[in-house]
C-alpha cells in the first residue's frame, strides 16, 4: 500500500498559480429595455476579459454599479456574501452558454423568432439566464411584455427561459479553482469497491481514467466523467493498484465569483469557463479475498462407522446391561493403578494350616512306631 502511494506522485490539489483576474466589459450590440422590479430598465450584457479572451459573466448585485473596465480578482462564494448561489449555480449549469440553444429553448417551451441573428439570440438567452440569477441573487423579478419593451416574440424568449430555470433550480456546489480527489488512496479486496472517492474542482465535465482496473458508480456501471461533488469507486480483477487520473480542462469555470479590487462595485459570477488545465490522482491497493477453511474444532464427518462403536444386538431384557467401559477403581487396594485385587488372602492361610496338622500327623506316627519297635 505504502509503494501504491508514493507512486501516485503529486496526488493533492492541482490548480492554476493564484487567483485569475479579469477586467469587466459591457458586451456591444446587447442592449435590451426588461420590466425588472416594476420599471422598464435598459441593461447590456457583461462579459470579464480574462487572459485577453472575453468570458461572458452575469451580475449577482442588481443594485450596485458595475466598474466597466475595472479589475475583478477571483474569489469564493463567502467572499461575495451573495445569497443563493447554490440555485445560481444551477442556473448558469443549464442556461447560457453552457447548454446548447436548441436544447435550451425546447426545455423552455419557447420557439426562436423568425430570421433572428445568432448574435440576438445569444443575447435572449443570456438574459433568460440574467434575469434568473437575479431572481435568486437579489430578488429581483422580470414583469410581463409591455409597450417600450423587447419586440414581444424576443421578450417571450427571455421569459420562458427565465421561467424555466427558475422552476426547476436546486442547490449545486460551489466550483473549485483547484481539482481534487478525498481520499487519495483506499484499499478493498478483489471482487469489491474501493471508495467513495469524492470530487472537488471545476464547473463542467471531469474526465476520469482508470489504469489497472476500473472506475465504477454505486452500481458498478463504468464512469468516464464526473462533475465537482461527484463519486465513483475503484474496482479490480485481481489484486494490485488501480490508478485513477481526472481531468478538467478549464481551472477558471463558470460558478466562480469575481469581486472588484478598488473598493465598492457591482459583484460578477462568471458564466462561461477559460483557464489552465487542471489534474487530480488517487489509487486503490487490491488484496486477493482470503480462501475459505474449515475449523479445525469442527471434525469432518465420518462416511463409515467406527471399529471401535459396538453394533446393537439384541440382548435380554431381564439381565442388566454392563457399562461400555469399566469405572476406574477408587480403591486404596487399587496397586498404584493396576488391576483391583478381587480375592481374600483368609483361604491361603486355612489351606497352610490343613498341610501342616497332615504333617504334624504323619510325624507322630512315625514317632510310635519307633517306639513299639524298640519296646520288643
Amino acid at each position: 500500500m505504502a509503494g501504491g502511494t508514493l507512486a501516485l506522485g503529486v496526488a493533492g490539489p492541482a490548480a492554476a498559480e493564484g487567483p485569475a483576474t479579469g477586467v469587466a466589459k459591457a458586451v456591444e450590440g446587447s442592449s435590451v429595455a426588461l420590466k425588472l422590479d416594476g420599471k422598464q430598465r435598459t441593461t447590456s450584457a457583461l462579459a470579464l476579459r480574462i487572459d485577453g479572451k472575453l468570458v461572458p459573466a452575469f451580475c449577482i448585485d442588481y443594485h450596485t454599479s458595475v466598474k466597466l473596465n475595472g479589475k475583478y480578482e477571483e474569489g469564493t462564494w463567502d467572499e461575495s456574501q451573495v445569497k443563493d448561489l447554490g440555485r445560481v449555480q444551477w442556473v448558469l449549469t443549464h442556461g447560457y452558454p453552457n447548454a446548447e440553444s436548441t436544447a435550451l429553448l425546447a426545455a423552455a417551451g419557447v420557439t426562436a423568432p423568425t430570421k433572428i441573428e445568432k448574435k440576438r439570440l445569444d443575447t435572449l438567452l443570456y438574459f433568460g439566464t440574467q434575469t434568473a440569477v437575479w431572481h435568486f441573487s437579489d430578488g429581483i423579478e422580470l414583469g410581463d411584455w409591455e409597450q417600450g419593451l423587447l419586440a414581444p416574440k424576443q421578450y417571450e424568449v427571455v421569459k420562458g427561459v427565465r421561467d424555466y430555470l427558475v422552476a426547476h433550480a436546486t442547490d449545486q456546489p460551489e466550483p473549485r479553482a483547484e481539482l481534487s480527489v478525498d481520499p487519495a488512496s483506499a484499499t478493498a479486496t478483489v471482487g469489491g469497491k474501493a471508495g467513495p472517492f469524492t470530487v472537488k474542482g471545476p464547473a463542467g465535465d471531469i474526465t476520469v481514467a482508470a489504469t489497472g482496473g476500473a472506475a465504477v458508480d454505486a452500481e458498478g456501471r463504468p464512469v468516464t466523467t464526473t462533475t465537482n461533488g461527484g463519486q465513483f469507486w475503484l474496482a479490480a480483477e485481481g489484486a494490485g493498484t488501480v490508478t485513477v487520473t481526472l481531468t478538467a480542462q478549464d481551472s477558471v469555470s463558470f460558478g466562480r465569483v469575481f469581486l472588484f479590487t478598488g473598493g465598492k462595485a457591482q459583484k460578477l459570477i462568471l458564466g462561461g469557463s477559460t483557464g489552465a488545465t487542471v489534474t487530480a490522482r488517487a489509487a486503490a491497493d487490491f488484496t486477493a479475498a482470503p480462501s475459505p477453511s474449515v475449523s479445525p474444532s469442527t471434525p469432518a464427518p465420518s462416511a463409515t462407522p467406527s471399529p471401535a462403536t459396538p453394533s446393537a444386538t439384541p440382548s435380554d431384557s431381564s439381565s442388566p446391561s454392563a457399562p461400555a467401559s469399566p469405572a476406574p477403581s477408587t480403591s486404596p487396594a487399587s496397586n498404584g493403578g493396576g488391576l483391583p485385587l478381587t480375592g481374600s488372602p483368609i483361604a491361603t492361610a486355612a489351606t497352610a494350616g490343613v498341610l501342616l496338622l497332615a504333617a504334624g500327623a504323619v510325624a507322630v506316627l512315625m514317632v510310635r512306631r519307633r517306639k513299639v519297635r524298640f519296646t520288643a
